[in-house]
């Protein structure tokens, strides 16, 4: 996240600049990164700022926050998905609880409809929405990447269970402090739905660099976990859509 969060600490990082130097630092070649105005003030203001950013860079890739359409706070979904594409937006991230909304079909269907149907991956903050509602939403949309980020290891109950029923169903491991947890998901056959990620600045990015710099895994799993399925799906966002 780049901006000023509205909790943020003494002496957090929150520019632009300071992100790139950290990702420099840390050796983080590229980062999805979304604005704070976007969530603790005004959606579609953050999510302008955010594209006006990473315009200029090459290793930065915007991610817009969605509302329900019907308050007329963002274009309609195909014209939303249209301008997001426009810009290389390459994600949109869902707040339900603090933009006080349902993910629910009667709230956001036709919007993340459109984004199955274009394939862009919807991040879901942990704490945001809960396992009942996240279960139906990858139910109801199993072509739609589902990103969970801010899991730790005390979920592992309910996320094996819905990762042995769905396979759009995603996970960072920006709090997934475990020791050995990437080799024991590796043997349970669910790596492939792992991201790196750092909910940067809210924790140090070396964590999770170390974690999978040193997690027991082969070099072709730590390659997908670091950076390769995030990939995939980035280059699986289809944009010739009507």
């Amino acid at each position: 996240m780049i901006g000023k969060r509205a909790d943020r600490r003494e002496g957090e990082p929150w520019s632009l600049e300071e992100l790139l130097a950290d990702m420099n630092t840390c050796g983080i070649s590229e980062a999805l990164v979304t604005h704070a105005l976007s969530r603790d003030y005004d959606p579609a203001a953050g999510n302008q700022e955010i594209s006006r950013l990473v315009a200029g860079t090459r290793v930065l890739h915007g991610c817009w926050a969605i509302l329900p359409p019907s308050s007329g706070e963002i274009p309609a979904p195909n014209a939303f998905l249209r301008e997001m594409l426009a810009k290389d937006v390459v994600a949109a991230i869902a707040y339900p609880h603090t933009h006080n909304f349902s993910l629910s079909g009667w709230s956001v269907g036709p919007l993340l409809s459109a984004l199955e149907n274009y394939r862009i991956p919807l991040v879901v903050p942990f704490g945001q929405s809960d396992w009942e509602e996240i279960e139906r939403l990858c139910g109801e949309h199993t072509s739609l990447p589902v990103i969970v980020t801010g899991l730790n290891y005390r979920q592992l109950r309910f996320l094996l269970p819905l990762w042995e029923k769905y396979h759009n169903l995603f996970v960072d491991l920006s709090w997934f402090s475990i020791h050995d947890g990437l080799a024991y998901l590796a043997e349970r056959g669910v790596l492939r739905q792992v991201l790196f990620g750092t909910n940067y600045p809210l924790y140090e990015p070396g964590a999770a660099v170390t974690m999978v710099t040193y997690a027991n895994l082969q070099d072709e799993e730590r390659r997908m976990v670091a950076g390769g399925t995030l990939r995939e799906l980035i280059r699986g966002i289809r944009r010739d859509r009507p």
